[in-house]
């Protein structure tokens, strides 16, 4: 794989009853059984998305730091219910150097905030009070529900592409628990930048890790990222090759658990975020099924039979903001 591997594919003939869809289809089965990796093109607009909903979603970073800890996850907040969704500060220990907030299906589909099991993964998402942001929730809903019907339409194709029932993937994805996250990578201290070795350029152009090589755990992830660029993908041979930003498109990317459920026939291509002296804002979706959906392989192959949610809260720990959580009520403190 190298940067030309990494294909830029239009959805349009998905959205339309185009000719084209079967050959889009094709190349997207080929992508995601080649390289792991897609560049989407697709416009707000298309979506039904206002132009600058990108810029809506990331207000909440302008908010002060009182009230973004109101939103903390427990971890970072004990007097927080909140496990699983909410804001987690940037952790100074780790070369991961982000804050960020998780919300979920609740902020599109209210009726699915669940307050009785005490399960972490399907908890309520906290948000801040309207006064703060006026409009947020609407352009955060709106957004959800697009991403989420756009990955139904990518899940759906991908199924078809490999010659299974489109059901046999979708199904799973019925009231399903998908993840939008805000992400912003802050200009880093020079003094913790002092400690870390560069990993490529030099001079002003030199950049350093701020997110550590990682596959994603789930299913499919979209992604929007800024201009500033940093997504760097693995190659076969062990080198990074960059996936460049693009005016209205998406990165998507197969996870660990759509690769098991294949087989290995999709890949679950590792890869890194790289900068340091430039503020980064991208916003990943995380397409993903229900909590309690039995993940089936569609032949023998591949790996089958579990519940989503338990495989999903397994892998999760691997990651500095998910390490240490409990799949339990938060104590009361």
């Amino acid at each position: 794989m190298s940067q030309t591997l990494i294909p830029h594919i239009d959805l349009t003939p998905l959205l339309a009853d185009d000719p084209a869809r079967d050959a889009t289809r094709r190349a997207i089965v080929d992508a995601a059984c080649d390289s792991g990796f897609m560049t989407v093109g697709i416009a707000p607009a298309q979506l039904g998305l206002a132009d600058d909903i990108h810029a809506r979603l990331l207000r909440f970073f302008e908010l002060d730091a009182a009230h973004k800890q109101a939103l903390a996850r427990h971890k970072f907040e004990p007097a927080n219910r909140n496990v699983y969704r909410g804001y987690f500060p940037p952790q100074n220990q780790d070369p991961t150097w982000k804050e960020g907030i998780d919300l979920g299906p609740d902020i599109a589909h209210p009726e699915r905030a669940d307050t009785q099991s005490g399960d972490p993964l399907r908890e309520p998402t906290p948000q801040p009070p309207a006064s703060v942001l006026p409009g947020w929730s609407a352009d955060l809903a709106a957004y959800y529900e697009a991403m989420e019907a756009l990955g139904g339409v990518i899940a759906g194709a991908l199924a078809e592409g490999l010659g299974i029932p489109r059901e046999t993937l979708t199904r799973p994805f019925d009231h399903g628990n998908s993840t939008l996250r805000l992400i912003h990578y802050p200009e880093r201290p020079a003094e913790t930048l002092a400690a870390m070795p560069a990993v490529d350029g030099s001079g002003d152009a030199q950049r350093w890790l701020v997110g550590v090589p990682h596959c994603d755990n789930g299913f499919i992830t979209l992604l929007w990222q800024d201009q500033v660029g940093g997504l760097q993908v693995r190659t076969p041979n062990g080198d990074w090759e960059e996936v460049p930003p693009r005016e209205n498109a998406l990165v998507v990317n197969f996870g660990r658990l759509l690769a098991d459920w294949s087989g290995g026939r999709i890949q679950a291509t590792e890869h890194r975020i790289v900068g340091g002296t430039r503020s980064r804002h991208s916003i990943p979706f995380f397409f993903e099924p229900a909590v309690d959906a039995v993940i089936e392989a569609p032949d023998a192959a591949g790996d089958g039979g579990y519940i989503y949610g338990d495989r999903l809260w397994e892998r999760m720990q691997a990651f500095v903001e998910f390490q240490g959580l409990e799949r339990a009520p938060a104590a009361d403190t």
